[in-house]
């Protein structure tokens, strides 16, 4: 046989295993679908959003993952507050480093469970939201699902008080 027939049939296969071999998700890939599987089995919904812009941005900040639940009378108008952390403290922040984005403020039980919460939050929460859209938390997915249960019970106890006090 010729050599050059080994290394035809070398390509062609190269060419047809490269491919799919590319479709397999990354390991971080399938870490991110475990989370994502977990936070439904719980009860919460992801989806990928934009960050609220904060005052002192220039530009928007791409989509970030976001973890939360729907409201339920989706007929009744929520106001939207916004708590965002920002990049440095200071005294006419809510808590530390977080500020509120909108006028709106929620319940005084709500506030209460943030300020409980919050300092228990790593870095790569971003923000805690409620609207119409329902109790949200911007989260870009670093930990693991320690990290996830956590927020599962923020986003859950916020969205029960929030309900409790209509």
């Amino acid at each position: 046989m010729n050599i050059w027939f080994f290394v035809i049939l070398l390509i062609a296969c190269a060419m047809v295993i490269g491919p799919i071999s590319m479709l397999r998700p990354s390991p971080a890939q399938k870490r991110k679908e475990q989370l994502r599987l977990h936070a439904g089995k719980s009860g919460l919904r992801f989806s990928m959003r934009q960050l609220p812009k904060l005052k002192t941005d220039i530009d928007r900040a791409p989509p970030m993952p976001v973890y939360f639940i729907a409201p339920k009378d989706k007929s009744r108008a929520i106001p939207e507050w916004i708590l965002a952390r920002t990049s440095y403290e200071h005294e006419g922040n809510f808590y530390r480093e977080w500020h509120w984005q909108t006028d709106v403020r929620p319940e005084a039980e709500v506030c209460e469970l943030l300020k409980y919460y919050l300092p228990q939050l790593p870095s790569s929460v971003a923000a805690i939201t409620q609207s119409g859209l329902g109790t949200c938390v911007f989260w870009s997915e670093r930990e693991g699902v320690e990290t996830l249960d956590l927020l599962i019970k923020i986003v859950t106890e916020i969205d029960q008080a929030s309900s409790y006090l209509d």
